[in-house]
């Protein structure tokens, strides 16, 4: 292979024995690892961590967020993973889940999961120690368990956010926040996106030019499409954990196409547009995204808080956190 050539994320894969796979935006954002950590298993890698960072959306009751009609979540609630109980630790802010893991009443999506993602260590790593936090951490858990490979999956758009879109992002502090984290690592590194534009947060044409860019730099490393394996395994995680856009790429793999509304940002919903394109995920190099498109990645490399990214992402990106936004919003019809 030429010097020049950047292996694919198979390429990469190939002969490694243990891998991480992190949902970055919070949420649900673990379902779209299902797919990775299965590709993983299949070409011979013996152990995934599988899991997602410490964010999460809920209503009042504590329940997921749900998508009957009257009922919207505006922001996340960011946690710390100490507070979450029946966990192991394997890091100062990454925590190993199972279905018994719970914030007080609530359950996040990993521990949601925990009982049908078999052969998988399934963890949450924490963002209250910023960017640096939360790459020591997933630093000192992979020199100690020897892990060869980190995936970073996010659903979507936001992580291409790159502060010079028409609408602003709604939620790119988490996705910021983690791949910061990720640079850190020494070990080879990759970013998927799936359900390309699910998220409503960037008009499909905006998206289009800003992966162009990144393309154009050099930082795509292939793709994976949705296998019939992978959409029963995310559809049956989505009957567990109610999300209103992580099913968004398995809806697409079965044929789903046009527009849809989903239930996000407000009691309207978010309009997008469902394209083939969903079903398939793209692999980058994080380093490149970074340095060819979303800069505020790197500027958020500095934080060493949770309160810190907060305040890089207000004051030097001149954007609003979805962390300071009142954790939940209810709307009731009228009776």
């Amino acid at each position: 292979m030429e010097s020049n050539v950047k292996p694919s994320l198979i390429e990469t894969a190939l002969g490694k024995k243990k891998a991480l796979v992190m949902g970055i935006g919070g949420g649900g954002d673990v379902i779209q690892g299902i797919p990775v950590a299965r590709l993983l298993k299949q070409i011979g890698v013996e152990t995934v961590y599988l899991g997602g960072v410490a964010c999460s959306w809920w209503t009042t009751d504590g329940d997921p967020l749900s998508q009957q009609w009257g009922t919207a979540v505006m922001g996340p609630t960011l946690y710390d993973v100490n507070d979450l109980s029946h966990t192991k630790s394997h890091a100062p802010l990454i925590v190993e889940v199972t279905s018994e893991s719970s914030l007080d009443v609530r359950k996040p999506c990993e521990a949601s999961l925990a009982e049908t993602l078999p052969g998988n260590i399934i963890f949450i790593a924490g963002l209250t120690g910023g960017a640096q936090g939360l790459g020591d951490s997933l630093k000192e858990l992979v020199e100690r368990e020897s892990i060869d490979l980190v995936v970073g999956v996010d659903i979507g758009s936001d992580t291409f956010f790159d502060g010079k879109n028409a609408m602003p992002a709604k939620t790119s502090l988490v996705d910021f926040i983690s791949m910061a984290g990720i640079l850190q690592l020494d070990c080879p590194i990759f970013y998927g996106v799936a359900g390309y534009g699910a998220d409503g947060e960037m008009p499909l044409d905006e998206l289009d030019e800003r992966v162009q860019r990144v393309m154009k730099a050099g930082g795509y490393l292939g793709a994976h499409g949705l296998t019939q394996g992978d959409v029963a395994a995310m559809e049956k995680a989505c009957d567990l954990y109610g999300d209103p856009v992580e099913p968004i790429s398995w809806r697409a793999a079965k044929g789903e196409q046009g527009w849809v509304n989903v239930w996000t940002h407000g009691p309207w919903g978010t309009a997008i547009k469902i394209t083939p394109l969903a079903a398939v995920m793209l692999f980058f190099d994080p380093k490149t995204i970074a340095e060819s498109n979303s800069h505020g990645i790197l500027t958020m490399q500095k934080s060493k808080s949770l309160k810190e990214a907060e305040a890089i992402f207000r004051e030097e990106l001149g954007q609003y956190p979805e962390s300071l936004l009142h954790p939940t919003i209810e709307f009731f019809p009228p009776e």
